[in-house]
């Protein structure tokens, strides 16, 4: 075993005026950088854990949002991750995160700074309008473990993996309120169709009326193919069965699966009734070719009728004494 020497002990000692220089030494070139790390992660995880309690805002801003484009332009912020939805770190205790479905989600921003920002990112939203009325508020508190209550969402840590969990959950509940109202804006519109085709026989809408109804129904069906990412789990949730839970509990919450599937039947509804459409006006404009033949072929008679007439005379004196 190595017993340190008097010298040894006078060297290391920072006491001593050439012990303090060796410790000096020592402690810059080998446990300074440590420390110093350590310092780094803590005062990361401190300014993240800072807050317990955070007002989360979600806003339909569009159709979509061009994610690469937008982290490309807005450099002077900090991005926390490169995947979906991505997570800025807007200031010290309030972030942003933004789905590629068209939903910006605001941790503790007030309302002057999401206009100021909204602004900053209008070019890479696409189908933008000054205001939506979709949106949800909900509150997120840093508590001992995951969980909602009636008070809010309550997240054991507050990091980038819970926030995009929670921001993602929220983005596809407002995401899913604007679908549901415009189908059910369609199926308020096929409901005249329907009743005046019971009742009449007959659709009462103009050919042009019709296939702009039709439109509007494949126009819903082509947004929604468009984001199936926005009824996928999210990634996080595959892979840790902690943010599988609280994932679980905030669709619980949200009713996300039910809502998914009673709008998965309903634009299945719309698409079969569109089909309906067409071939109701496909027909519609067959009668109408075939009136047209028909009025053609009599137009082209005329000339003869005189001669028909003649025919069908001498034809009939001959049956009849």
């Amino acid at each position: 075993m190595y017993h340190s020497s008097e010298g040894d002990h006078f060297l290391m000692s920072p006491t001593s005026s050439l012990g303090s220089l060796q410790f000096r030494a020592y402690f810059n070139n080998f446990v300074n950088p440590f420390y110093f790390l350590l310092l780094f992660c803590y005062h990361k995880y401190t300014a993240m854990a800072r807050k317990k309690e955070y007002t989360v805002e979600a806003f339909y801003v569009g159709e979509s949002i061009d994610l690469r484009r937008a982290e490309d332009a807005l450099k002077r912020y900090i991005f926390l991750n490169r995947d979906h939805p991505l997570v800025i770190q807007f200031t010290k205790d309030s972030y942003i995160a933004l789905t590629k479905f068209g939903v910006v989600v605001f941790w503790n921003v007030s309302e002057s700074e999401r206009q100021k920002f909204l602004q900053e990112l209008s070019p890479y939203i696409k189908s933008i309008r000054p205001r939506y009325s979709y949106s949800e508020t909900s509150e997120v508190f840093i508590s001992e473990h995951d969980n909602i209550t009636a008070k809010g969402i309550h997240i054991s840590i507050l990091e980038v993996e819970r926030i995009k969990l929670v921001s993602f959950a929220i983005a596809q509940s407002v995401a899913l309120e604007r679908y549901e109202e415009e189908v059910e804006e369609q199926l308020a519109e096929l409901e005249t169709v329907i009743t005046n085709l019971k009742t009449t026989g007959k659709a009462l809408l103009r050919e042009s009326d019709l296939l702009k109804q039709v439109g509007r129904i494949m126009v819903v069906k082509q947004i929604t193919i468009s984001h199936l990412s926005l009824f996928d789990k999210p990634e996080e949730a595959w892979e840790s069965p902690e943010l599988e839970k609280l994932y679980s509990l905030l669709a619980a919450e949200f009713e996300l699966e039910v809502r998914f599937s009673v709008l998965d039947k309903k634009i299945e509804f719309l698409s079969e009734s569109s089909k309906i459409l067409m071939e109701f006006l496909a027909e519609k404009r067959s009668a109408f070719l075939e009136w047209i033949i028909i009025i053609l072929i009599a137009v082209g008679l005329i000339p003869y009728i005189g001669d028909i007439a003649r025919f069908l005379k001498s034809i009939l004196s001959t049956i009849l004494p």
